[in-house]
């Protein structure tokens, strides 16, 4: 199954939809499907047939009015962290896998350091292991990137997927 990217109407990205939910949106005109990177419309290649009519299925679609989402911070989960950090070690840059990586608290458990977006990052395990008991400076290690709070993107495994539309590319930044 497809996901369609839905974005605002100002062109910001909301979330990931089904290919179902994008085409009922699109049939009540809530939605449009909207210009990919080569001039076309942002679809995939396969089609959606009902009795009374075929539709491509659209892969980039915009809302018409704009909603106002209520940001909440989302709970802490360890795949959600590792998409936020691209499946790579905050310290050494090397690509990660499920059996690869670990979760390293910056600030050290042990010393207070909360299990926290501001807190943790994506670590391999010699990185880790060098690491240990301290903070990067303590460790003479530096990292990648400050560590944030994840977007609703990182909530859907995009990065990891092999189902990418290239007109997502502008909307989404990757860091790959």
């Amino acid at each position: 199954m497809n996901r369609a990217l839905l974005l605002n109407s100002d062109f910001s990205p909301l979330r990931f939809i089904s290919d179902h939910d994008a085409i009922t949106l699109f049939y009540k005109g809530k939605i449009e499907v909207i210009t990919g990177v080569n001039g076309e419309p942002s679809e995939w290649d396969e089609v959606f047939n009902s009795p009374s009519t075929s539709i491509r299925v659209p892969a980039t679609v915009r809302l018409l009015k704009r909603v106002n989402k209520k940001w909440k911070p989302p709970r802490f989960r360890k795949k959600v962290l590792f998409n936020r950090d691209s499946w790579k070690c905050q310290f050494c840059g090397v690509k990660l896998c499920s059996s690869t990586i670990t979760i390293d608290h910056v600030m050290p458990s042990s010393r207070g350091g909360e299990l926290s977006w501001s807190n943790c990052v994506s670590a391999c395990k010699s990185c880790n292991k060098k690491k240990a008991n301290r903070t990067p400076e303590e460790a003479g290690m530096r990292l990648l990137q400050r560590p944030v709070t994840p977007n609703s993107l990182h909530f859907w495994d995009a990065m990891r997927s092999s189902v990418w539309h290239e007109d997502w590319e502008i909307y989404l930044k990757t860091g790959e």
